[in-house]
């Protein structure tokens, strides 16, 4: 017993002591450290979150422990190339016969021999340098580099000239390449051009086994500083002679060759690079973290690879120049230092001046000035040795680029309504969602014959013979000169670098292609009109029509001005958004000798889907050929404003009315007065000549005989109505009864309609709840609203009937309420982003195509499409409706609508505290929230647009579709053939249980369908000729079928119709429904016995029957009930094969 008391005893004990030291290390006081990232994250981090979500991300991305195969492979290659023996002639450069057999040289041939003599010797030295040396290389893939030092022995002292440098250093990488090959240790061996470099290609290796996985081994031939003098390598040296380059050349004149000899300066101040680096990683650890953030910023934007991109080097080098400028510190965080890498890239200009701190043995005497760099450079920024511009290979389009988005990225880190960490860091930024249009030359070799030009000689010389990169920066130029202020960015898409086996010759021209993708300026892109000099102005106009050719014309302006200028004529919104297409393939064409055919312009794609099938159109102004819907072409904007030109005079013909009451205001509620109606409509109906005519008034005296009405079996033309509400002044006169209260609309709707009809001479109908009435050839349907009807409604009332008002004062809300006040704010969203419109319709059509219209509400897809526009973030707001439509589809195809709010703060009126407050909400809540949860300033916290549509099934439907769409999209814009973008606007049908087939010559719609087989025939209808009686409207047929299938059988199936034209109805089960299940009396429609077979006699009961739908009956009901309208009603699925087709 004492013995246990003592182990008890010392039990207590032990426990006591740990948690005393827990105790302890809990309220012990904060070490310095602690206190600066608290004060830290206080003073730089909006979010606490931020310095997590960085923590994370480091660990994710960085390589944490070294890989043992790895290592092992990088051992024994440094045996391999340390072994390989001298060689034992010497060999002429203009002979490559004597190479390795199945090695073959890299570089392409040269129009003169290259003269000197070459022999290989082993390595001086192999190192290990790079991302891996200095561990700032990511995941998931990384590269080792491997530097091999050529013996200067290897080298004359003229060995600069006329490219022997790059052929010996090529041969060199052969004999090298084919020792590797011998070793056995890969399992590739190829050729690389490293920053698309056709002249400095290095060795690409792929380990084996798991060294291989997400690593590549390359091998960089370099050579000591010591080799050349640097003062022979500066910009403004001649190291190719010009009738070397251009034996047909007559001058012998001696030009600069600045990015010759940048090739030549990398390969010998490699090692004082890497001396700069380990010294910043030393000075300041927090670096090595900032450096590898940078990486991950790089490739989202897809800035990093290619010839003429912005290399992770480049931004190592970046930082370290901060450093020794003293810009950043060993006490500063990776946040901190990647917040000041971006305020000096988007602060400062490289096309004027910048340069790194020098090296103390540079002699300052002999140094290149920065003038000198920047008379042979585009972008600078020189080394620290003085003689290298690391820039050499940036084109400017490049560097504009990645200052655009270092000034987005830094003004990100202090939005506090944006999660700036996601949008920097972790949400990728594609070339066809950042431009809002781009084309491509699918052939870079078009563009030879520009450098036959003489003023492109010199730049030819200086890049060796590259003249790739001369073309396209010609055509850049071309570009600013041509558009103007018509773009705010022209960027040419990096080319990926070339790889190729060794034992095949460097790929050719033949397959390259290049990319440019515009940023619109919205103000001056539509512009149809460029101005030139005064004709008095002989210099200036004959340079204008030098350059724009036939196009050129002196014109006399409005304000007496006598210009030259150059029109572009445009008959509607759609061709005015061809201008830059236009432009860019005219001067192509005419300074490039390119056929427009060559040119692949991305832009109006689509444009196809908004516009009204050609020889379909049923309306009757057409069969009239009156003059206000013939003129009509286009995408729908010039009938959308004919639209809103008709609202507005008939909102003033209202008020000017004589009424009981005052008017208080008069609201649109359709979609098309936000701007997002996929088809607007023509005119129904040609205006009366005379408004107040006596024989108006005698047409109309008869409400009967102003009402079309259908007289053949023919289906009627579409004529959609666009309603109105109409709010008169408050007063006290209005009743508090229901039924009162309806009376007295509908009295005020029948003294509307006839002050319509007597003062202004309109065709008027008049209803209980509405007044139809046309104007200027467009039909209106205009409603008296009280607010007070509501309010009695959602008081309550008998049990019987409290959920039937519940239901109406809930539709009613939405319908006074919610309904204008989003119109409203959605109009200005249209006004203030021109291409809103554009992108909410083809967005809408997309939804529809796909069958799902009437389970996605329209606003909803409205207020996704808005906050593309007012949270682009990283992006900035799309300025064409293709570019709009491909991040709509991005988003639904990406987003995780579980975790994530989509918050449209309009006019900024939600604050930080806002965006907390319902993030907040939506996560202590999301189970009792709609699956897809939209927040606006006006209704944060109940989604009130989603709250019954959409499902999470239809949006995991959405999400599939959207995914495929999206890839087909990005795949078909990307390629060389033509793009045809129709497909992804025709639905999958594998996926449903029954298909039912309209007949189209009874859909009025059909003009606005995806395909149309036949064109439909112009045959004008007597009752919707005149211009006295109102049309029929909103009747469409397939519309009534689908309303009255969901009314009978929506306890049972789901159903999908495209309503612009659709000709199919899709049908889908709803789970369970065909299972079988016990006979009730109320649920025994459409159910037969299942027969005995099917039944277990366990699972019967004398008193409860099996039943399960009768699918024959049903299917024989589908055609029944749309007799005339159905053409077949057809079973898909294998749980209804058993069923037969209908016919």
């Amino acid at each position: 017993m004492k013995r246990a008391n003592e182990i008890m005893a010392g039990g207590r004990e032990k426990k006591k002591t740990k948690d005393d030291g827990k105790m302890e290390s809990l309220y012990r006081p904060l070490t310095s450290e602690e206190l600066g990232e608290l004060k830290e994250t206080e003073q730089l981090f909006h979010s606490s979150l931020i310095r997590l979500q960085i923590k994370e991300l480091i660990e994710e991305i960085q390589i944490k422990k070294k890989n043992e195969a790895l290592e092992d492979t990088l051992h024994a290659l440094n045996e391999v190339l340390l072994a390989i023996p001298d060689g034992k002639k010497e060999y002429e450069l203009s002979d490559m016969s004597w190479l390795p057999r199945k090695v073959v040289f890299p570089l392409p041939p040269t129009p003169s021999p290259v003269k000197g003599k070459f022999k290989f010797l082993k390595p001086a030295a192999v190192n290990i340098v790079g991302s891996y040396q200095l561990k700032t290389a990511i995941k998931p893939s990384f590269n080792v580099d491997v530097s091999i030092n050529m013996p200067k022995e290897c080298f004359q002292d003229k060995d600069y000239l006329n490219m022997r440098y790059l052929h010996k250093r090529a041969a060199y990488l052969c004999v090298v390449a084919h020792h590797v090959i011998k070793s056995k240790l890969f399992q590739t061996v190829r050729f690389v051009n490293t920053d698309g470099d056709i002249l400095r290609p290095v060795l690409s290796l792929k380990p084996k086994g798991k060294a291989g996985k997400n690593c590549t081994v390359r091998i960089h031939p370099v050579i000591s500083n010591e080799v050349f003098k640097l003062q022979r390598l500066a910009p403004n040296k001649s190291n190719v002679r010009l009738n070397w380059l251009f034996p047909e050349a007559s001058s012998s004149s001696v030009l600069p060759t600045p990015h010759y000899n940048s090739l030549i300066l990398r390969d010998m101040v490699l090692g004082g690079h890497l001396r700069c680096l380990f010294q910043c990683m030393n000075d300041c650890p927090s670096a090595r973290e900032a450096i590898m953030l940078l990486s991950v910023w790089l490739r989202q934007r897809e800035l990093d690879e290619g010839q003429g991109g912005f290399s992770r080097f480049l931004v190592s080098m970046v930082i370290a120049h901060l450093h020794t400028t003293r810009k950043i510190n060993s006490y500063m965080s990776s946040y901190q230092i990647v917040r000041i890498f971006l305020q000096f890239i988007s602060s400062s200009d490289w096309t004027t001046c910048t340069a790194m701190k020098k090296d103390q043995n540079s002699d300052e005497n002999n140094l290149p000035s920065l003038s000198c760099h920047h008379a042979a450079f585009d972008v600078v920024f020189v080394d620290p040795s003085g003689y290298l511009n690391l820039c050499a290979n940036v084109s400017k389009s490049t560097y504009y680029r990645v200052r655009h988005e270092a000034k987005l990225s830094f003004h990100l880190l202090d939005d506090r309504f944006v999660d700036g960490f996601y949008a920097m860091f972790m949400k990728p930024v594609p070339f066809m969602q950042k431009f809002d249009q781009c084309f491509s030359l699918a052939n870079i070799e078009c563009l030879k014959n520009v450098t036959e030009r003489v003023e492109l000689q010199p730049s030819i010389l200086s890049h060796a013979g590259d003249w790739v990169p001369v073309a396209v920066s010609w055509l850049v130029e071309l570009l600013h000169k041509g558009l103007g202020k018509r773009a705010e960015m022209i960027y040419v898409k990096p080319s990926a670098c070339k790889e190729w086996s060794v034992r095949e010759n460097p790929p050719t021209l033949q397959q390259d292609s290049v990319t440019i993708g515009l940023i619109l300026d919205t103000d001056h892109s539509d512009s149809i009109l460029d101005y030139g000099p005064p004709g008095d102005n002989t210099l200036e106009a004959a340079i204008f029509r030098e350059f724009w050719g036939s196009k050129s014309e002196l014109r006399r302006f409005k304000d007496g001005s006598i210009l030259e200028a150059v029109v572009w004529p445009s008959s509607s919104a759609g061709e005015r958004r061809t201008v830059c297409e236009r432009i860019i393939k005219y001067l192509l064409n005419r300074h490039g000798k390119v056929e427009p055919e060559m040119v692949r312009f991305v832009s109006s794609q689509l444009d196809c889907l908004l516009q009204r099938n050609n020889g379909t159109s049923t309306t009757p102004s057409e069969s009239q050929q009156a003059p206000t819907s013939s003129s009509i072409q286009g995408t729908g904007e010039e009938s959308m404003s004919l639209v809103i030109k008709a609202y507005d005079s008939l909102c003033k013909d209202i008020r000017g009315l004589e009424l009981p009451l005052a008017v208080h205001s008069l609201q649109g509620i359709s979609p098309i007065f936000r701007g997002a109606e996929v088809h607007p409509p023509n005119p129904c109906i040609s205006s009366p000549q005379s408004k107040n005519s006596h024989q108006d008034k005698e047409n109309n005296r008869n409400m009967a005989s102003s009402v079309a009405l259908p007289t053949d079996s023919k289906v009627p033309p579409w004529c959609p109505v666009m309603t109105v509400l109409l709010q008169f002044e408050t007063s006290g006169k209005w009743p508090d009864d229901l039924a009162a209260i309806k009376h007295v609309k509908a009295a005020f709707h029948i003294r509307l309609a006839q002050q319509l009809k007597e003062k202004l001479g309109l065709v008027a109908a008049t209803s209980p709840t509405c007044v139809d009435v046309v104007k200027d050839g467009f039909v209106f349907r205009v409603k008296i609203v009280h607010y007070r009807e509501m309010v009695l409604l959602q008081e309550p009332g008998d049990e019987i009937d409290s959920h039937l008002r519940q239901s109406q004062a809930v539709a009613m809300e939405k319908e006074i309420v919610w309904l204008p006040a989003l119109t409203s704010t959605l109009h200005g969203i249209q006004q203030q982003f021109v291409a809103y419109s554009g992108c909410v319709r083809l967005a809408m059509r997309w939804v529809c195509s796909q069958l799902l219209f009437s389970h996605i509400p329209s606003e909803c897809v409205e207020l996704l499409v808005a906050s593309l526009f007012l949270s682009p973030a990283p992006l900035t707001p799309p300025h064409s409706a293709l570019c709009g439509f491909m991040r709509f589809l991005h988003v639904l195809a990406t987003c995780d609508w579980k975790t994530t709010p989509i918050i449209v703060n309009f006019n900024n009126d939600l604050t930080a505290e806002n965006y907390q407050e319902i993030s907040s909400k939506f996560s202590s809540n999301r189970a009792h929230l709609p699956p897809l949860f939209i927040s606006t300033p006006k209704d944060r916290f109940d989604s009130k647009w989603t709250r019954n549509a959409p499902s999470s099934m239809i949006l995991q439907r959405v999400r599939v579709l959207a995914q495929e769409s999206y890839n087909v999209m990005k795949e078909t814009l990307e390629s060389t053939e033509p793009p045809d973008l129709k497909p992804i606007f025709r639905p999958p049908i594998d996926g449903y249980d029954v298909i039912i087939t309209l007949h189209s010559r009874m859909l009025p719609r059909r003009d606005e369908a995806v395909d149309v087989d036949k064109p439909l025939k112009k045959k004008a209808h007597s009752a919707r000729n005149k211009a006295d009686e109102l049309p029929v409207v909103d009747f469409d047929p397939a519309e009534c079928y689908l309303r009255e299938l969901r009314e009978a059988f929506s306890d049972i199936a789901l159903f999908f119709h495209d309503p612009h034209g659709g000709d199919m109805i899709a049908v889908l089960w709803r789970p369970n429904a065909l299972s079988p299940a016990l006979f009730k009396v109320l649920h025994a429609e459409y159910k037969a016995p299942v027969k005995e077979s099917l039944t277990s006699s366990k699972k019967r009961t004398a008193h409860a029957p099996t039943v399960e739908p009768n699918i024959p009956a049903i299917l024989e009901d589908f055609k029944i009930i749309g007799e005339g309208l159905v053409k077949s009603v057809q079973s898909l699925k294998k749980n209804t094969d058993q069923y037969m087709n209908t016919p």
